[in-house]
């Protein structure tokens, strides 16, 4: 009789401890499924975070000087900067920066291999300097279609507004429907007006380029130097606006301390100059 009752609660016991054996099996891979989002979610916020935080620092930034600076006498690779149309509105309202691939202007120059390795650099130290949460390459941008799409979308909504509520037939609405609508008013300009200053798009144009020679810049006659003249126009992307402009020319020889030893070159200016250009304007929108 004992011996049936001990069998009987080891049985039991058993059939618990895999009831509870199956049940956290299924929580862990209820929550394996889920994890990935939950995840990218937090990688998000911890992103988004991380820019604000960085955008804060800028209280205290200080521009670059391009020409009389320690990297540069050192290691070379200076520029030079010539703004053509100073930048308009709060910069710090971009949350989002696309760079187009660098349009040559200079013929045949300027191959394909060039132009990737030029905007992968800027691109890394847009991404290290984190005032943007996210950084885009695009293969290129027309600001006409985007203002023109914009108007014809303005103009459209207005005629339907129009026909729909200031029609002299309409029936009067409710005090009820028309605090709805007045709502729903105040809703589409927010988000209107978010979307068109959310992406910053960076229009690349080369005017001048020269790769120059290593080698005939450990010579001294100033000979093999690198060059590289770009304009920038800068566009809010819904609206196709064009809020400012500038020419940077960088340029890399054998007149620095390290000369033709260091990794810099002209590139390596440019990309100086127009994360700093941004950076400037983000930095003056913070304080």
């Amino acid at each position: 009789m004992f011996s049936n009752k001990r069998t009987v609660k080891l049985l039991m016991l058993t059939v618990m401890c895999t009831m509870s054996a199956l049940s956290l099996s299924s929580r862990c891979n209820a929550q394996s499924i889920q994890d990935p989002p939950a995840q990218e979610a937090l990688e998000k916020v911890a992103h988004t975070t991380a820019v604000r935080i960085a955008r804060r620092n800028l209280e205290n930034y200080k521009g670059q000087n391009g020409i009389l600076s320690m990297k540069t006498l050192v290691l070379g690779g200076d520029f030079r900067v010539t703004t053509v149309i100073p930048f308009r509105g709060n910069v710090a309202d971009y949350n989002q920066l696309e760079i187009t691939r660098p349009l040559s202007l200079v013929g045949g120059a300027l191959n394909v291999e060039v132009s990737n390795h030029q905007v992968a650099k800027i691109k890394s130290q847009f991404e290290s300097r984190k005032i943007f949460e996210d950084v885009t390459v695009i293969d290129s941008y027309n600001p006409e279609l985007y203002g023109v799409n914009q108007k014809s979308s303005n103009r459209e909504d207005a005629n339907t507004n129009s026909s729909e509520d200031d029609a002299l037939e309409a029936p009067i609405r409710s005090a009820e429907e028309m605090e709805a609508r007045d709502s729903q008013r105040a809703r589409e300009q927010q988000e209107f007006e978010q979307r068109s200053t959310r992406t910053l798009v960076t229009v690349i144009e080369v005017l001048d380029y020269s790769k120059g020679s290593r080698l005939k810049q450990a010579l001294p006659l100033d000979l093999g130097k690198s060059i590289l003249t770009v304009r920038l126009r800068n566009y809010d992307k819904t609206t196709g606006q064009e809020i400012g402009r500038q020419i940077i020319s960088g340029r890399s020889d054998g007149s620095s301390l390290l000369g033709p030893l260091s990794p810099r070159d002209a590139l390596s200016g440019v990309a100086d100059g127009l994360v700093d250009q941004v950076t400037r304007r983000v930095a003056a929108s913070v304080r």
